[in-house]
């Protein structure tokens, strides 16, 4: 299981998240065949999921996250709940791997014409939702966009997902964000600490989360809260129905009579639910 660590420094003017997301992305590519170049990008947006999972209050409380750059890769959907539950795929899994200065070009593959989306379910009349443009394609840096302009929090962002022959070694990454009286002092010692976070999968291969946390901020008048977990979780099984009953009766019938069965396939984790006659019969209240 993954992990998120959470502190508060300079007194409660800033906010540290570490998150360790290495067994979740191992997940993600273990379902969907992720290519490296998929298992880059899918991982980063896994591990904003998380921390926006790791904000959620209540149990109920749900999230989506959609990037869509019209690049090669496709969308990217996150899904997920309170909790640090969370799920995800991308549309191109199979993606070629394509470089840039000898690194995986990430951006190139998500695209830079399009938004990031977040929406929040937390049980109230309407869903909260925020979007912003992308700037780079990379997704560490939008995801901070995201956070400074829809959310009103001017903060710094580092993503990173190490593949390797055996799948991910290392994924992960390190979220901060400013309070409204930090100083402006703190602010640059905080721009100088993330400089260090460049090769965040590399650094999580080598230290635990709980080590960069100490090591980076632990010197920042550092307040450390209780460990978080982060795991890949489908909840499709308990949806089916529901998606059923969206097609109506008789459009579902109609598909059995054609193919003999409704067959649906989750995204997310790639099980497939087949339903019946007797099955259809019994969602739609048919003696």
């Amino acid at each position: 299981m993954g992990k998120i660590l959470k502190a508060v420094i300079f007194g409660g003017k800033a906010r540290v998240a570490v998150l360790d997301t290495t067994d979740t992305v191992n997940e993600a590519i273990r379902l969907h065949k992720l290519s490296p170049l998929a298992a880059a990008a899918l991982g980063r947006a896994l591990t904003a999921g998380a921390y926006i999972s790791s904000n959620l209050k209540n149990p109920t409380d749900r999230f989506s996250l959609t990037i869509d750059g019209g690049g090669p890769l496709g969308k990217i959907i996150v899904a997920g709940e309170a909790g640090g539950y969370v799920r995800g795929y991308v549309q191109n899994p199979y993606i070629e791997l394509l470089y840039r200065n000898g690194k995986l070009d990430v951006g190139g593959a998500v695209g830079r014409d399009g938004y990031i989306s977040v929406i929040r379910d937390l049980g109230l009349k309407e869903p909260y939702a925020g979007r912003c443009k992308l700037t780079t394609g990379e997704i560490a840096e939008d995801f901070a966009a995201y956070l400074t302009r829809s959310e009103g929090i001017p903060a710094a962002v580092a993503l990173g997902v190490l593949t390797g022959s055996e799948g991910c070694k290392a994924a992960g990454g390190v979220i901060v964000e400013a309070m409204p009286d930090i100083s402006e002092e703190q602010i640059v010692m905080l721009e100088d600490i993330m400089t260090n976070f460049m090769g965040i999968s590399s650094l999580l291969a080598q230290k635990s989360a709980e080590e960069i946390l100490d090591f980076y901020f632990g010197y920042l008048d550092a307040e450390v809260f209780v460990p978080q977990g982060v795991s890949y979780v489908c909840r499709c099984g308990q949806k089916m129905e529901g998606i059923i009953k969206s097609l109506g009766e008789e459009e579902a019938r109609a598909i059995i009579s054609e193919r003999g069965e409704v067959e649906i396939k989750c995204d997310f984790c790639g099980s497939a639910y087949t339903f019946g006659e007797a099955d259809i019969d019994k969602i739609f209240g048919s003696d």
